[in-house]
This record gives structure tokens, C-alpha cells and sequence, in this order.
């Protein structure tokens, strides 16, 4: 019976190790996993859930496209999660990949890559104010980086 408890006990620890679900921001306490600044506008924060169920934050999207240059493996990833905090709805996290991103120099992100994350191209054309701004989609984004 007591080596039954130890079994239970084992497998929902490992079960809970491998979870593939978002960790919830908490900002202005949780460090970015790239430049180790705190986490403080929610606006520009982002998340990566990585296959195995590794989950990385990060203060700005600029910052997470630089992690992803130096771990390519995660980006190649088809079971990556990638999350990023829709401008427009502060702190609602949407797919990375699905989303648009606008580098403008009104937007005053947290690393000064003035880069934000939008769920349409026309949203982000909307916030556009600098005629020298540029709209990515994620693949551009992760190749200009």
C-alpha cells in the first residue's frame, strides 16, 4: 500500500513536470529568460511553452525572437508554444505564430525594439504612426533578428 502512495505520488509529480499549459506573468516579480530584466509591461510580455513543457518569459517580443536565434531547436519545434501579449488587449496572450508584429517608433517596448504584437495585420497597421515602421509576420520576424 505505502509503495502504491510513493507510485501516486511519482506520476502526478511527472505529470505535472511535462504540463504544456501557460504560466501566468507576474509582473514586476518574474524575471525575462533573455535579459533578466523584470517582466513589468503587459503590453509587450511573452511566453514560450517548449515541448516538453519548459516554459520561458520574457519582457518584450524582441526578446523572445533573440532567445529563439540562439535556441533554434525550440523555434524548429512544430510542439512549441509561442505566445505574445496582443498590444491592443494588454496581458491576453495569442499565438505567436498567427500574429503580426509592428516595429514603429512610437511604440516604446521594454529592450527599445519598439516591437508589438497584434492579432491582424490591420490592427497593426491601425497603431502604425511612423511611415518607416515595418509589419512582420513571425517567420520574418525570427529572420530579421
Amino acid at each position: 500500500m505505502k509503495t502504491l502512495k510513493i507510485m501516486t505520488v511519482i506520476m502526478l509529480a511527472l505529470l505535472s513536470a511535462c504540463s504544456r499549459t501557460p504560466e501566468p506573468i507576474q509582473y514586476g516579480k518574474d524575471a525575462c529568460t533573455h535579459c533578466r530584466m523584470t517582466i513589468m509591461d503587459k503590453r509587450f510580455a511573452a511566453e514560450i511553452i517548449t515541448a516538453k513543457g519548459k516554459v520561458f518569459k520574457f519582457d518584450a517580443a524582441e526578446c523572445m525572437a533573440d532567445f529563439l536565434k540562439e535556441k533554434p531547436e525550440i523555434a524548429a519545434n512544430e510542439k512549441s508554444i509561442f505566445l505574445v501579449s496582443d498590444f491592443n488587449h494588454p496581458g491576453q496572450f495569442v499565438d505567436g505564430r498567427k500574429s503580426f508584429f509592428l516595429k514603429d517608433n512610437s511604440l516604446a517596448s521594454p529592450m527599445g525594439g519598439n516591437l508589438a504584437a497584434f492579432t491582424s495585420e490591420n490592427s497593426a497597421k491601425s497603431i502604425q504612426k511612423d511611415k518607416s515602421g515595418r509589419i512582420y509576420d513571425w517567420s520574418l520576424l525570427l529572420k530579421s533578428r
